[in-house]
């Protein structure tokens, strides 16, 4: 095929970064990151209550500027195809008529509640057991696509919150946008609901949409749950879009602004870890484990496989999410990456300037200790569990100190609950036949933390292997570019030709089994004490 390039962008937490790849074979010619200016200032947020926004601006701005740097860079903007893009999610904001998030209308300028509502916000966390039990209740539990829970972390959650929270964004709100529908809205110009396109990944995951109850449930369930949400609700499209097929052509503003041709086309947005699955190479008996601020592991199965149930106790599984034909699954720990970052800061709040020297002196330390039964024990829920069974009100602990007791050993701790985490996760898909013969490991976590891997494959007694992309989402999303732009039939074999080879493989240490297999059932039975708390 005559040569062609497209753009993957991933807006992850704290920053969004793009890739320009060759459709041919998934050559990177340059990667880009930009992170969000008012995020890295901690505006908007209050971590005390769980509240984690982001401005529309800082999306904007950040996305403009890895479009510029990978262009930049590109040999001949010409043979650019196709722009994808996936997003952090839940990450929903009320907009006016034009699609318009409130945020940027005046008025509006700085308050969070008018702004995006990160995945990780859990302000909504009354509201989801309010939604939770009227499923529960329901003729139909419309949360069983969410493993029979529903998170804060999820649509419906957020929106109810928001929109209790103020009676003039009541009336000023004409409905929700996610982030993975904003920015392919921005870069095609699209600024009506006749026009949108909404991603069947999010809607599936998140927002309680399903073809077997015919798309949202019925408006006597939101009528019950509360009212307020019926206005919103009737003006959000009915139909939704897979990640494969095009959102639009690049608006003849953006290509004006970015050097490019107006036949570029954008691709429907997309879940970050549902992207970062695809660009790892997520198949059937393949999951890929996404090692973030969070971590989410992904998988694909045909739905006859698991005896065509949905599996209690997942994040979600929903049809055609992540690959079309197979259910998704996906699963993972709220903070990953986050827990490890908690103790950082606490370590460092005296000397924030010398935070970033913390970890890898940690890591050092921790990588010396023996093995030990009667070591500090950690559970790992800093934000919440998010699986086996949602539980955002769930806190972390420690157990197991002493007078004696060292840094490198309580982050050795933290660590292991991570890994013990994913070993419960895992240990609950093989229960309900889940096929997991092979792990892939992609995300920062992965390349950067031998120490990390290791003890994963460790404990979990799995061999993993890690993807040799620096960015799986924006990989991911070239890889939906790369098919929307028709350079590829279908997702898998664009996977084919253009997934990054294995970097690096962990296999387990049979001698530290037992003491971790002992050590395994403590910590389930902290989290099982913690929850009855």
């Amino acid at each position: 095929m005559d040569q062609k390039l497209v753009i993957g962008m991933d807006f992850g937490s704290d920053s969004v970064r793009a890739v320009l790849v060759d459709v041919k074979d998934g050559h990177e010619y340059v990667n880009a990151v930009c992170n969000y200016p008012r995020w890295m200032k901690g505006l908007y947020c209050d971590s005390s209550q769980d509240r984690y926004r982001q401005h529309a601006r800082d999306y904007v701005e950040a996305m403009t500027e890895v479009l510029r740097q990978v262009i930049a860079a590109c040999p001949d903007p010409r043979t650019i195809a196709a722009i994808s893009v996936d997003t952090t999610a839940s990450t929903p904001c009320l907009t006016d008529d034009k699609m318009v998030p409130l945020c940027l209308k005046p008025g509006y300028e700085e308050d969070p509640d008018a702004m995006f509502v990160l995945w990780k916000d859990h302000t909504g966390t009354k509201e989801s057991a309010e939604i939770e039990a009227l499923c529960a209740q329901s003729p139909v539990n419309y949360a069983c696509h969410t493993g029979g829970d529903y998170s804060p972390e999820n649509f419906w959650s957020k929106v109810l919150h928001l929109l209790r929270s103020s009676e003039k964004l009541r009336s000023d709100a004409y409905s929700v946008i996610e982030l993975c529908d904003f920015i392919p809205a921005v870069l095609t110009g699209v600024s009506s609901l006749g026009q949108m396109r909404m991603s069947h990944c999010v809607a599936g995951a998140k927002w309680m949409w399903a073809e077997e109850w015919g798309g949202f449930p019925p408006e006597e369930f939101f009528r019950k749950l509360d009212p307020i949400l019926l206005p919103v609700l009737r003006h959000l499209p009915s139909s939704n879009y897979y990640c494969s097929e095009a959102f639009g052509h690049l608006s003849a503003e953006w290509a004006a602004k970015l050097g490019l041709s107006t036949d570029v086309l954008v691709g429907v947005g997309n879940v970050d870890s549902h992207s970062g699955a695809v660009g790892a190479g997520v198949a059937e008996g393949r999951m890929v484990m996404n090692l973030g601020t969070s971590a989410c592991y992904m998988g694909v199965v045909p739905r006859e496989k698991i005896g065509g149930k949905d599996i209690p106790g997942v994040f979600g599984q929903v049809d055609g999410m992540i690959l079309q034909g197979l259910d998704g699954i996906e699963v993972g720990l709220s903070s990953f990456g986050d827990a490890f970052a908690w103790l950082r800061r606490l370590l460092s709040w005296a000397a924030p300037d010398k935070a970033d020297d913390i970890l890898p002196a940690l890591t050092a330390e921790a990588e010396k200790l023996p093995q030990r039964e009667d070591a500090p024990l950690a559970t790992d829920h800093f934000n919440g569990r998010r699986c086996p069974f949602s539980n955002g009100s769930l806190t972390a602990s420690l157990q197991g100190l002493k007078l004696f007791t060292s840094a490198p050993e309580l982050y050795y701790a933290i660590v292991e609950a991570t890994c013990f985490a994913t070993r419960a996760i895992l240990d609950h898909l093989t229960q309900y036949g889940v096929p997991i013969d092979d792990l892939v490991a992609c995300g920062g976590v992965s390349q950067k933390s031998p120490f990390v891997m290791q003890m994963m494959s460790d404990v979990c007694g799995r061999t993993i292997h890690v993807s040799a992309t620096k960015n799986g989402g924006a990989m991911g999303a070239a890889i939906h570019a790369a098919v929307v732009a028709g350079c590829w039939p279908d997702v898998p074999s664009a996977q084919r030709a253009m997934c990054p080879p294995v970097l690096r493989t962990y296999t387990p240490d049979p001698s530290k089994a037992a003491i971790f297999d002992k050590r395994y059932q403590r910590y389930r039975a902290m989290v099982q004490f913690n929850e009855n708390v």
